[in-house]
This record gives structure tokens, sequence and C-alpha cells, in this order.
């Protein structure tokens, strides 16, 4: 892959007195070259750095002459790990990873995330004050979970806040799992530390971008979490790590691996985008938040099924449901979980009959409705799509969402079979159901509900509604 850079001042200049289509088009491509040239510059900044640098290598670090200090614990401030857990990561960390690693630091960072304040803004805890998200219900991280100071080659992990009163699962679960989350953020912090010390040292091209960074962070950080992480917990708290799996495959009915509260935090694309990820340690967050709304064990157990589903475990899932209506064969919540489950799957011949079953139970039961629309859909069956929203729409009063699902299901249907007049009748009524603070706020979601419809429908996007547009 070609790493040069080709633009140059006279790049500037030249698309100064170039003639775009209009005024935007010219402005984002002189900022576009403004950028690339910048990060030229600054690359070769770095190379005269690096030349002139004269300082050697820094000697192998001895982890047990690096101070590990813990601050600000209190009665509501705790710390996930200890650090006896920090020194036995180090120590199986490859010794290029702590070279020059000065010091390691377990504290609250509310001074940190105050200077911040502007950029992240958000909620503080109830006890520090501090700004923070909540983790579980009442157990609160921080909004930077750690930090690694360049200069100094401080490496610092941020404290859990929360009354161990008033959690939802038990104390000893709740301090494995945030354990765990502490040695995710470290190594996370550490793989910062290495790529200054022994990756961008070789990568300047690398290091120039911020995303370059952050992606390999985190992929160093799933990496030693599976590799490194995971089997010092298995092996330093077996009884705590048994416990955590033994209570989930209760209340949520399914075993997982200790893997599954680890989650996977890849997130940052080489390019700089983010995906949307729901891992599975969000998955159980979620889940365990729900608890105190599940009145039964089938309950727990299908809200479980649920994340899995959200996450895309749809195979776990659907042993889970299986498991839940051997019991209660006839529970319609179930029943569309696992029917919109098959779809996901592409089991559609074995989706309709279970959508059928709850429709037989609860004949007006808009969530049944929508995945045997989804089934027609997904078969591009279009006349029995159609047939099947004029069913829906006689089977009982619909709520305002189940009525913009049924009339999305019209539109797309219409739209395959070129019926654009009745497309345009469905999409208006669908988006006169939805509220809009903004007229422009109105136009975009009016093109994105064409787009989707196009999409969903097999057609090609027309040019007025491409997001390719120039």
């Amino acid at each position: 892959m070609a790493r040069s850079i080709h633009t140059t001042r006279r790049t500037l200049r030249e698309l100064g007195r170039k003639k775009f289509a209009g005024d935007k088009q010219k402005v984002a491509a002189l900022e576009e070259a403004t950028e690339s040239l910048g990060r030229k510059r600054r690359i070769k900044q770095m190379v005269k750095y690096e030349r002139r640098m004269s300082v050697p290598a820094p000697a192998p670090t001895d982890i047990n002459t690096i101070p590990i200090s813990r601050r600000d614990e209190s009665e509501f401030v705790h710390h996930g790990a200890s650090p006896e857990d920090i020194r036995a990561i180090l120590n199986v960390l490859p010794e290029s990873v702590r070279l020059g690693i000065s010091r390691i630091q377990l504290s609250l960072g509310k001074a940190y995330m105050d200077e911040r304040a502007d950029e992240f803004g958000g909620k503080r805890d109830p006890f520090t004050k501090r700004l923070s998200s909540e983790v579980f219900p009442r157990v609160y991280c921080g909004h930077i979970l750690g930090c690694f100071n360049i200069k100094s080659g401080l490496v610092s992990v941020y404290a859990f806040v929360y009354d161990r009163n008033r959690i939802p699962l038990p104390l000893p679960l709740c301090k494995f799992y945030l354990r765990l989350h502490a040695l995710k953020t470290f190594v996370h912090e550490i793989a910062h530390h290495h790529d200054r010390v022994a990756r961008i040292a070789r990568g300047r091209w690398l290091a120039d971008r911020k995303q370059n960074v952050e992606w390999y962070a985190e992929k160093m950080e799933h990496k030693w979490t599976d590799n490194i992480v995971l089997p010092y917990l298995e092996r330093a708290y077996p009884r705590d790590a048994a416990a955590l799996r033994n209570w989930v495959a209760h209340r949520g009915g399914l075993r997982v691996g200790l893997d599954f509260f680890a989650g996977d935090s890849r997130r940052t694309e080489r390019s700089g985008l983010e995906r949307l990820v729901f891992t599975t340690s969000s998955a159980f967050e979620s889940w365990v938040e729900e608890l105190s709304e599940c009145k039964t064990l089938e309950e727990s157990r299908l809200a479980f099924a649920w994340e899995l589903h959200y996450c895309d475990l749809y195979d776990q899932c659907l042993e889970l449901l299986n498991s839940v209506l051997a019991s209660s064969p006839d529970w319609i919540p179930a029943l569309t979980c696992k029917a919109d489950t098959l779809v996901h799957l592409e089991r559609l011949d074995e989706a309709l009959p279970v959508t059928n079953h709850a429709l037989e139970l609860a004949p007006a039961n808009a969530d049944a409705w929508k995945t045997r629309g989804d089934v027609f859909e997904c078969r591009k069956e279009w006349d029995t799509l159609l047939q099947n929203c004029d069913a829906w729409e006689q089977a009982g009063k619909l709520s305002r969402g189940a009525r913009r699902e049924l009339l999305l299901h019209r539109a797309v249907a219409h739209c395959a079979m070129d019926r654009l007049a009745e497309m345009e009748v469905a999409i208006g009524a669908h988006l006169t159901l939805l509220k809009f603070k903004t007229s422009e706020i109105a136009a975009r979601r009016r093109k994105y509900a064409y787009i989707r419809v196009f999409r969903r429908a097999g057609k090609p996007i027309p040019k007025q509604f491409s997001t390719k547009q120039a």
C-alpha cells in the first residue's frame, strides 16, 4: 500500500483556481488538501525530531521497582484492581511493553475529568460529584476510564464509585466484574505506552493520526485481555469467576464463558470511523439493569435472551428460548422473540409457524404481525406482504409504533412492485406519525425513510436520495 502524501502548496493554489459545481464542494476540497498538507508537515517534523534524538532506549524495567499508589479511597470510592493484580499482569506482559513506565496510579481522576467537562459533559455521581456513567444501576465509572501521560510515563486507572449496600447484584460478583474491566483499562493504557515507546518510533506514518493510535490500543487491549487478563483472573479468583458464571446460568438460563463479560472494545477503524457495536459486556450490564423489573425467573431469562439477540448471538438466544418454551410453550413474549431470532438466522420456514401460533393465542399482537411481515419481505412475497398488512390493520387497534411498522412494510411492497404512487402515500402516512423538532430534521428523516424503503425492496436508490451525491 502506498504511503506517500503528494499534496503540496502548489496543490492548494491549483484548487483555488479550479472551478467546482458549488462553493461547498470547493471549500471541502480545500479543507481536505489543507489537512493533508498539514499532516505531511507534521510527519516531516517527527522525522527530524527522531533523527536528532540521541537518548538511548529505555533500560529493562524491574516491575517490583515500579511504584503503584492508591489514592482517593473512601466509603464510596473503590479501585477495581489491586496493586497485586497490576503487578501480576505486568509480569506476564512482554518486557518491551513495560519499558519506561515511571509509576502507576489508582485514583478517582475527578480533577482530570473536570478539566474536560466541556468536551464530555454528562452527569455526576451522587457521592463524589465526578463526571460519570453508570455501569450498573448506582455503580458509576468515570467518563474517562484511564490515562497514559506521555511525558511522565504515568499510567492512571480510575476508580469506580458505589455504595456497597445498594448494588443490583451480589457484592463479590460486582467486584469481580469491575476488577476485570479495571484490568482491561490498564492494558489499554499500557498499549498506548508501548505504542509511544516502541511502535511509533518506527512508524511515524501511523503515529500522526489519533485514530491509528486508538485502533492499536483497542487491538492490543482485546489481545491481552484474552491471552493474559482472563487467564489471570481464572487462576487468581477461581471462586469469584465460577460464582459469576453460575449466577448468570441460574438467573439468565445460559452458561457463558468469562470472555462474555469482557466484551470486545475494538470499535475504532483505521479510517477514523467508529463501528456501532453492542458488545456482550454491554448486554450483561443492560440485563442487570432490567433485573429489578423481572418478577419471575422466566422473565429474567427472556430478558437475557433479548440481550443475546441484540448482540447478534442468535444461536445462543435460540437455545435459551427453546429451554424457556419447553416449560411454557404458549408464552407469547418468548414466541415472538423466537420468531424474530429465526428470521435473523434466515430460518424463515421455521419462523412463520411460530408467528402463526403466537397470533392464534393473541390475534392483535403487533410483534407477531411485524415478524410475520418480515418473513414475507425476506421471501420477496410482495402480494402476501400486502395481505399481511391488511389483516394486521383489521386485527385490532394499533399503537403509533405498530402503525409505523405496518406502513413501512406496505411502502416496501409497493416499491418492489413499482407502484411508486402507493409507496409515496405509505411513506407520507408513516412520517405523519413521527414528531420532528425542526424542518431540517423532518427533511433528513424523510430522505432516510425513502432510502430505507428502496434498500429493503432491493431497488436502486434514486439520485435525489443518494448519500453519495457530490
